[in-house]
Parts: structure tokens; C-alpha cells; sequence
């Protein structure tokens, strides 16, 4: 895997924002990094999480932001449901790269030993062989305008990425484009995203800044909330969710020094990811 001095990548972030290259960052990671396209040669535990919860519930129409680049998860999910599975995927910009999913498609189609559909060339050739939807650049609140009903929402290692006013203003939108006997399926990537690239840190290495000394290292290229579990956890109960379902992975390696910020004395605190189903009354 590609690895890279986690400061030296704060650095280029920057740069890159500064002069709004998100174009640029896109070739670097799919060109050089190789970070745009992860190698995968099985199935992944949280598409078989969020599958288990579609099936039980009896979804069909299902909604999914921060979809990414490959559309891994919803390739498979289009073939394990038989393309039934009417997948709707917004991005606030459009990740979407036509190359990585078709390898995707190839990889998923043969470790599921099945017959792989056509290879796409076009957004339509998506809808038309998988039945996934893909609008871009498009937010949660254009949903909401379009006056668009879906069974579920899934998301994976998304929600980690947003400031907590855009997750509030994203789950009180929810309530209204979920149908009531709707679930919610997201899964939480808790980590420092740069320990990703980065051996040399731990994957927990943010928790020793305070805000303000996080500030620095903290761009819009890679915006990580730290949220921590129980924040999350309180986070969907403040706002009238019920949690069906809380799995926590496991835990990482603390920092030796912790900021007052994060609560030292819960294990909570130190958990790596988790997937919560969550409904609304």
C-alpha cells in the first residue's frame, strides 16, 4: 500500500485546496496512490451487514451518500439482490469514475462466481444493467426537493467525513425521505484516516490534539469530525432515532497523550468502527 509522512500529506491537501485542484487529486489517486480503486478480492463484512438488514427489512428502494469512486458495495448489492435493489447514489461532487467500476464489476463478478453483466460506458448503461442511479453533484436537500421516498439509507465510512452541522441538517432530512417503517444502515470508520498511509502512526493518532492544535492538520480534502462512538451514539438518540442495532469492532491503540477533549475513561472512546441500524417513529 502507498505510504506517505502524514504531515507531508496535510501539506499537499492543502495545496491542492488552496488552488482547487479536486481534479488533480482524483488523478493523483487513481494514477499514483492507487488510493482511488482498494484491491478487493472477497467479499467485504459490511456489504454483507448492510444486505442482512435490507433483506430483513424488505427493502427496494434504497438511497446511499458518499458513494465513492467504484461503487464497490453497490455493485454487489445489485448482484446479490438480482438487480432488484433500486439503488439512488448522491455524491456532493462526482467522484465516479467509469474505469475503476467496470474493474470492480470484473473482481465482484468473479469472486461471487457469477455471470458479470456488460461492462458500463455511461451513467445510463448503469442504471440499465445494475439499477443504480448515480447523481452528482447532488445533495441530501435536492432529495428532499425532488420529493423522492426510499425503504432504506446506507452509508459506509462516510459520516466520519462530516461536520456535525451537515450530519444534524442529514438526519432530520432523513425523517422525511425514509419511509417510517424505513431503516438506516451506516457504518462508522472511527480511525485517523491518515494512519491509513501513514505506518509510522497509530490509528487513533488525532485523539492527542485539541481542536484548535486540529485545526491545522484538518483540511476539506480529508475532513475527519472525530466523533467518537458514544458521541454518535447520542448524537442519533437526541434526535428521536431508535437504535435497532450497535456493533462495535474493535479497539485501537490510545495515544500516550490524550487530549481533555476525549473522554479517557471510556472504552468507547477508543473504538475502531461500528454499524448502527437505527428506525424512526
Amino acid at each position: 500500500m502507498f505510504q506517505i509522512n502524514w504531515k507531508f500529506k496535510v501539506f499537499i491537501y492543502k495545496i491542492l485546496y488552496f488552488f482547487k485542484l479536486k481534479k488533480t487529486l482524483f488523478f493523483i489517486q487513481k494514477k499514483i496512490t492507487k488510493r482511488a480503486y482498494d484491491e478487493i478480492n472477497e467479499v467485504q463484512f459490511y456489504w454483507e451487514d448492510h444486505l442482512k438488514y435490507l433483506k430483513s427489512y424488505k427493502s427496494e428502494k434504497i438511497l446511499e451518500f458518499g458513494a465513492g469512486k467504484s461503487l464497490q458495495q453497490n455493485i454487489y448489492l445489485s448482484y446479490k439482490s438480482n438487480h432488484k435493489f433500486d439503488q439512488t447514489l448522491i455524491d456532493v461532487s462526482n467522484m465516479l469514475d467509469i474505469d475503476l467500476f467496470n474493474k470492480a464489476n470484473e473482481k465482484i463478478s468473479k469472486f461471487l462466481n457469477i455471470n458479470r453483466r456488460p461492462f458500463a460506458s455511461s451513467l445510463e448503461d448503469i442504471k440499465k444493467f445494475y439499477n443504480i442511479t448515480y447523481l452528482a453533484p447532488c445533495t441530501i436537500n435536492e432529495i428532499k426537493e425532488k420529493k423522492f421516498l426510499f425503504d432504506a439509507c446506507i452509508s459506509s465510512t462516510t459520516l466520519e467525513h462530516l461536520p456535525l452541522d451537515d450530519l444534524n441538517n442529514t438526519f432530520e432530512i432523513l425523517k422525511k425521505i425514509i419511509k417510517k417503517n424505513g431503516i438506516i444502515s451506516t457504518i462508522v470508520d472511527y480511525s485517523d484516516h491518515y494512519s491509513h498511509t501513514d505506518k509510522n502512526i497509530d490509528n487513533l493518532n488525532f485523539l492527542q490534539f485539541s481542536d484548535n492544535r486540529w485545526k491545522k492538520y484538518n483540511t476539506p480534502f480529508l475532513f475527519q469530525n472525530r466523533l467518537r462512538h458514544q458521541d454518535f451514539r447520542d448524537f442519533f438518540l437526541k434526535l428521536d432515532y431508535d437504535i435497532v442495532s450497535e456493533i462495535k469492532g474493535k479497539s485501537g491503540m490510545p495515544p500516550k497523550t490524550i487530549s481533555e477533549k476525549f473522554d479517557s475513561k471510556n472504552a468507547d472512546t477508543f473504538i475502531l468502527r461500528a454499524h448502527f441500524i437505527l428506525s424512526f417513529k
